[in-house]
């Protein structure tokens, strides 16, 4: 399963900055296999795609950042797999 994250920082202060960079440089990532990892050029958050066998691993992988971070979390699918799930559905809709 592939996930779009985004994430807002809880806390901007400085100490709180400190903290999370430090637990940065510590963190190895997983279970969740990180595709894609970017920073708001704002500094207040940024997104990933995360390739994960379930949603327990996409917890896991979000687990430790939670007291900081802020999550948004949405299931994606390549644009082909969602065009043919959507052309069935207008099909069947059509058929009633």
């Amino acid at each position: 399963m592939l996930f779009h994250v985004t994430w807002d920082y809880t806390d901007t202060s400085e100490a709180a900055q400190k903290r999370t960079l430090l637990l940065f440089s510590k963190w190895q990532p997983g279970p969740g296999q990180f595709q894609a990892f970017y920073e708001f050029a704002d500094g207040s958050g940024g997104v990933a795609l995360i390739e994960v066998g379930s949603a327990a691993d996409l917890a896991k992988t979000l687990a430790p950042w939670t007291p900081f971070l802020r999550f948004t979390t949405r299931a994606i699918l390549p644009i082909e797999e969602a065009t043919e799930i959507n052309a069935a559905a207008v099909a069947w809709r059509d058929a009633q």
